[in-house]
């Protein structure tokens, strides 16, 4: 009998030891996957395409935002931070908000949704903006459903913004 108890002992601490060195395993490829671009200088975008900085712990994305950005039509990555999540859910609910104010569709086309997503969240003043607007929301504001903006300088760059798209598309037609 004690010989058994040993031998699972044994094996369950082996096992431990297998799973632990696997996770090691799979964190130093993540890590080197991650550096590596960077490592080799092939980082930079193609052209002139600016990028959103990293912020907060890549892999920390919340299942729940995972299903908030697949319902506003975003495919979320596993990599993304919580907090590079949330940026992008509040750059959304922002820029729907402004073209609802400045056009009166409350579904914009999806081409332009990228757009302006992409033109937010490329600039620092404006992506700093909105995610102080984000934090300063309160419950009621949220629980609303329309949101009312602060007509300051971020809402006009981006009611500029959604006005040009706008001109361009109805040209396009």
């Amino acid at each position: 009998m004690d010989s058994l108890l040993i031998a699972v002992a044994v094996g369950l601490v082996v096992w431990l030891l297998m799973r632990r060195a696997a996770y090691a395993r799979a964190r130093r490829q993540f890590a080197a996957r991650r550096d590596a671009p960077a490592a080799e200088g092939a980082a930079e975008p193609p052209g002139d395409q600016k990028t959103m900085p990293r912020i907060g712990i890549p892999g920390t994305i919340t299942r729940a935002q995972m299903a908030e950005l697949r319902a506003q039509n975003f495919e979320p990555m596993r990599q993304w931070s919580k907090e590079e999540a949330q940026l992008i859910l509040d750059t959304v609910i922002y820029f729907r908000a402004v073209i609802l104010d400045e056009t009166g569709d409350s579904d914009p086309p999806l081409e332009v949704q990228n757009t302006l997503l992409s033109f937010i969240l490329t600039d620092e003043e404006l992506r700093d903006s909105v995610q102080e607007w984000s934090l300063n929301r309160t419950r009621e504001e949220e629980e609303a459903g329309r949101m009312i903006l602060p007509r300051d300088e971020t809402y006009e760059r981006v009611a500029d913004e959604v006005a040009e798209l706008w001109e361009a598309g109805t040209k396009d037609e």
